[in-house]
């Protein structure tokens, strides 16, 4: 008798260590985190974890989103609480997203590109936004069909080049492959053209929270 309750005990802590390595291995990978770096060169206003800049008729903010911030804004604005950049519960985040205001203080209008955005490391790899075009084709590679559903999502991108009249706002998300796991800072540049045909340009330095201070980017 005693026999089968120590077999039948086993059993059972075994079964509880199997659903302990089930329940690890459903877990997240952890991957690196990064911040506003206020310190970098040239840095421009940092109010609390929003970037502020701008010239003397435009203004900008940029601010990093989770997850559940980037799907939070696609709720908001599109009413759909669809996320085609969300990845399986047990993998990593597979981007970085920014949601970006800008506004046109000024008396004549503004154009802006999102691929004249890119998120530049400090191992050299140049990133530019992505797009759902981007998303449909990489389901038609692996033989997957795009969802028509995602298509409503467009609205709460920035993957066109925008027209923004005098008192306008715009605002919407950029979004970037994730960065090489030994990047240990980055830079998002926003580019945009003014009324007189002159470039403005923001600069948005983020590093490694991990990161110690000294340490070469």
């Amino acid at each position: 008798m005693n026999g089968r309750i120590t077999t039948f005990g086993r059993c059972l802590a075994l079964a509880g260590l199997c659903c302990a390595i089930a329940a690890s291995a459903a877990e997240p990978v952890p991957v690196a985190q990064f911040e506003p770096d206020p310190a970098a060169d040239g840095a421009g206003t940092l109010q609390g974890s929003t970037w502020v800049g701008g010239g003397a008729t435009w203004k900008v903010w940029i601010k990093q989103l989770d997850n559940a911030e980037r799907l939070n804004f696609i709720e908001r604005t599109t009413g759909l609480a669809i996320d085609p950049f969300a990845g399986r519960p047990d993998e990593p985040p597979a981007y970085h997203t920014f949601l970006v205001v800008l506004e046109n203080q000024g008396s004549g209008g503004l154009s802006f590109n999102p691929l004249s955005c890119w998120l530049k490391t400090n191992r050299n790899k140049v990133l530019l936004p992505r797009g759902l075009a981007d998303l449909s084709f990489n389901y038609r590679v692996t033989g997957r069909e795009f969802p028509a559903a995602y298509e409503n999502v467009q609205d709460a991108l920035f993957e066109r080049v925008i027209s923004l009249p005098p008192g306008d706002t715009a605002s919407g998300l950029l979004v970037y492959e994730r960065v090489q796991k030994k990047t240990k800072r980055w830079t998002l540049g926003l580019r945009l053209t003014l009324p007189d045909g002159e470039r403005g340009t923001f600069n948005a330095p983020y590093r490694r929270t991990d990161l110690k201070k000294g340490s070469d980017g």
